[in-house]
């Protein structure tokens, strides 16, 4: 169901949102950047762009979101200290970008798509702001907002505050560092662009796994670090 942009700035504003983050691989995050805008997967397949295969591309194809934009109230990574399945690099934005007229309606889950076989709309998506208000758990990772009907592309404006990026405190084979690989990439496309916002790097806690989750995989790494990808 779908929610006006102003009643979900609201919504979420009075539970202590106060950011939004998008987390995806490097080489579709930088595509993102060369565009100035987040981009549906619908919309980097149909403009012939490099994007990172996901797992929920299945899901998104059968539930007709394939050309919808996706944003989470939480950094998951840092919330459940393990690496983000969707990938190392978080776009982080102020919650000001929901809160314009171009934005129009916006639609927001009640769980995961990948979870919504045999749910009905209404388990699928809140209904209506009086439910936000009473349901919507800020840091819940099933509740993402959702950007249907926006023409598959959300303009970032002046609402990119920064990037966070994870380290895997790993090489390649040619003894490059990758972290030092993936922020080249970031910047580069950057450039091409005009923008400029920091790049941090992820600062962990000890119980964190994600370096275990990067080091344990080498084609799950260069699939995410890789900016040729």
């Amino acid at each position: 169901m779908d929610i006006p942009s102003q009643y979900v700035f609201e919504a979420l504003s009075g539970k202590g949102v106060g950011e939004l983050y998008h987390a995806n691989s490097i080489a579709t995050a930088c595509q993102f950047l060369r565009s100035k805008a987040l981009m549906s997967r619908g919309t980097v397949e149909r403009m012939g762009l490099t994007q990172t295969a996901q797992s929920s591309d299945e899901a998104d194809r059968r539930y007709s979101i394939w050309f919808d934009v996706f944003l989470d109230s939480v950094d998951i990574h840092a919330r459940a200290n393990r690496a983000n399945a969707y990938g190392p690099v978080l776009f982080v934005f102020d919650i000001a970008l929901i809160d314009r007229n171009k934005t129009g309606r916006i639609w927001v889950t009640k769980q995961n798509p990948t979870k919504w076989a045999g749910r009905s709309d209404e388990e699928r998506w809140f209904q209506s702001k009086k439910e936000l208000d009473s349901d919507f758990v800020r840091g819940r990772f099933d509740q993402m907002i959702v950007l249907r009907h926006c023409g598959g592309s959300l303009p970032f404006g002046r609402h990119l505050k920064k990037i966070i990026l994870d380290d895997p405190k790993l090489k390649t084979d040619e003894n490059v560092n990758i972290y030092s690989m993936a922020v080249g990439a970031l910047r580069l496309a950057m450039q091409d662009a005009k923008i400029d916002i920091p790049i941090e790097r992820r600062k962990c806690k000890t119980q964190c796994t994600c370096k275990a989750h990067w080091k344990g995989d080498d084609e799950r790494l260069f699939k995410m670090f890789d900016p040729k990808t």
